[in-house]
């Protein structure tokens, strides 16, 4: 999946960095007829070229359990054949008339959040188009994307408003940078190497963000005088750069110690940048896993596009999971095409 330039991350084996290789494993785009997820798929498209990566579009479609505005589903309504139509008529949006041999789409009934989720254990990425509802006639695809990103096993990038004209190479003047949240974790490098592998597709700088904050107490107790939480975030940041690019820092790579919430530090950041990058931390599991609070409040309120990544335990829990999940209700997937070579 190299581009021709030298990664200057790190040959360091982790579960997230290995979702972006050259495998057959696909870039998963979640469309459900609304503008955003449009823009997704467009986005998405564009992610599998830069990645040299499969890609494949998935719709997602559910039998209202009650009548349209009060009335009786028509008896030979066909939600499916609405569904295939919408996305047939959203490939050839994107493609034209002949799509690529490194495209495949899928039709599947069930709850949109579970069946992508369990899709992105067969996915280097998900791409999600933030809050929307389909226009299939009575049929509610809603918003995903929060869903998503609380459960998904693999990096979920949500896009907003139009977020997605920012995640294209950039020309050389063109300096809004790469985002990275970090604070030493599993997560939190995992997330460094990937941030650093889309800023260097898209010719972008990276920067990389530590947020402090003095807690009053820790567990009731007084805290002690001599201990400085931002001589602490300093070390943080020195560790997490070298851990993952070693004694060398790139040139394109700055970094930062800022006072502040996590999530207010990083949302203001990426007022100006083209990508926010965040780990995920919490407990496994489609129902009661917990997503970290800041990570959270960016995927809501990030005015550029977030692209979240599971830590390592959550990411083996939920692939463990997802080994004892029973098939989706309706699994309609056209042929799959052959990766490119």
């Amino acid at each position: 999946m190299s581009n021709g330039a030298h990664s200057p991350v790190q040959a360091t084996a982790t579960p997230t960095a290995a979702a972006i290789t050259p495998t057959t494993m696909p870039i998963v785009v979640g469309v459900d007829g609304s503008a955003e997820s449009l823009a997704a798929f467009r986005t998405a498209a564009r992610l599998a070229e830069l990645f040299h990566a499969p890609l494949q579009a998935v719709l997602v479609w559910q039998f209202p359990n009650v009548g349209y505005a009060g009335y009786p589903p028509v008896a030979d309504w066909s939600p499916d054949t609405d569904a295939r139509e919408l996305l047939d008529a959203m490939t050839t949006e994107v493609f034209g008339s002949a799509a690529p041999a490194w495209y495949s789409s899928a039709l599947r009934m069930g709850a949109p959040a579970q069946v992508l989720a369990e899709t992105g254990t067969h996915a280097q990425l998900l791409v999600t188009g933030g809050r929307s509802h389909s226009g299939l006639a009575g049929v509610l695809l809603g918003s995903v994307s929060e869903a998503t990103t609380r459960h998904a096993p693999c990096p979920v990038l949500v896009l907003r408003g139009d977020g997605h004209e920012l995640l294209t190479p950039s020309a050389d003047d063109d300096r809004r940078p790469v985002i990275v949240g970090v604070d030493g974790s599993p997560a939190s490098l995992d997330s460094l190497r990937l941030a650093a592998d889309f800023a260097q597709r898209l010719h972008a700088p990276l920067h990389v963000i530590v947020a402090w904050h003095a807690p009053l107490s820790f567990s009731g107790y007084p805290l002690a005088l001599a201990w400085s939480p931002e001589v602490d975030a300093r070390t943080t940041l020195a560790a997490c750069l070298t851990d993952v690019f070693g004694p060398d820092v790139p040139s394109n790579v700055s970094s930062v110690v800022r006072e502040g919430r996590a999530a207010s530090v990083l949302t203001a950041a990426a007022r100006d940048a083209r990508l926010l990058v965040m780990g995920a931390r919490g407990r496994g599991g489609f129902s009661g896993l917990l997503l970290g609070s800041a990570t959270e409040a960016c995927v809501r309120h990030s005015p550029a596009p977030v692209l979240v990544v599971p830590d390592r335990e959550a990411r083996a829990e939920r692939l463990a999971q997802a080994d004892h999940l029973p098939p989706t209700d309706h699994d309609d997937p056209r042929p799959s095409n052959r990766p490119r070579e």
